[in-house]
């Protein structure tokens, strides 16, 4: 079964229960898709190399997508790839690398066959075929090799933050209002960016000006976020705080003062 509906339908699910829960996972997608879009354009993570390939998929991948990149750039770091044939356009190499399994790790040698003239690159391990994610030992290669610019085969669509999913033009039955305010809010000053961008895009001025503002505003609201935590922080501390009770003051009361007779 497609992972789409994992959680959702099973094998005993019958036809009216399976369109509910389709609606239902479009729905849970969809939020996942605008919330991992929202936090890929609005915080960037740094990269950890000087290699154009990493700041590529910075630009490109998804924040989620982009850590799983930056954890085999990390692992290119210990790699030496040996070349093992040469034959015209065509090199074979080895890489001696290391498996973790539990709590052991493993020695495991890679092979990785590279053609120069396309810059393709196939791996024994097999990342790329299974998670659609461009292994270490590849990377390795194309340092060995002198490889600046990424071929667009490795950049895949269904990781990039700059591209609208069709599935997202679907109507379903929660497209007549949102249960939710903060997701009401979401979705309106999403499609206002949207209408928004299809004007200043063809630009680069009109860009420029776009970005500058954009984040103008951004630094704005951040600041206004920090200040009032800030301020609910210190309410709570306040209440929270611990005080000394003392005894009250004795105060002397009018008239003769007592006396022992």
């Amino acid at each position: 079964m497609n992972t789409f509906f994992d959680g959702y339908v099973h094998s005993k699910t019958n036809l009216k229960e399976f369109v509910d829960q389709f609606d239902s996972a479009l729905r849970k997608k969809i939020e996942n898709e605008n919330h991992a879009k929202f936090q890929s354009f609005s915080q960037v993570i740094p990269c950890i190399s000087r290699s154009p390939i990493e700041k590529k998929f910075q630009e490109l991948y998804t924040n989620s997508k982009f850590r799983e990149v930056q954890q085999q750039v990390i692992g290119l770091l210990d790699l030496d790839p040996s070349l093992l044939t040469s034959d015209g356009v065509m090199k074979s190499y080895l890489l001696e690398d290391e498996v973790r399994i539990e709590e052991f790790t493993k020695p495991v040698t890679f092979s990785v066959d590279f053609n120069e003239e396309d810059c393709s690159a196939k791996c024994s391990c097999g990342l790329f075929q299974m998670r659609r994610i461009l292994c270490r030992h590849i990377l390795a290669v194309f340092k060995s090799n002198g490889i600046k610019s990424l071929p667009d085969r490795y950049i895949l669509d269904r990781w990039r933050k700059d591209i609208k999913r069709r599935y997202t033009f679907i109507r379903s039955s929660y497209d007549a209002g949102e249960q939710r305010p903060n997701g009401h809010r979401y979705s309106i000053l999403l499609n206002i960016c949207y209408g928004m961008i299809t004007y200043v895009a063809d630009s680069n001025e009109q860009f420029e000006d776009a970005k500058k503002r954009i984040h103008e505003m951004t630094e704005c609201y951040r600041e206004q976020t920090r200040n009032l935590s800030q301020i609910q922080a210190e309410d709570k501390t306040t209440v929270g705080s611990s005080q000394q009770v003392k005894s009250p003051l004795v105060v002397r009361g009018k008239g003769r003062p007592p006396s022992l007779r």
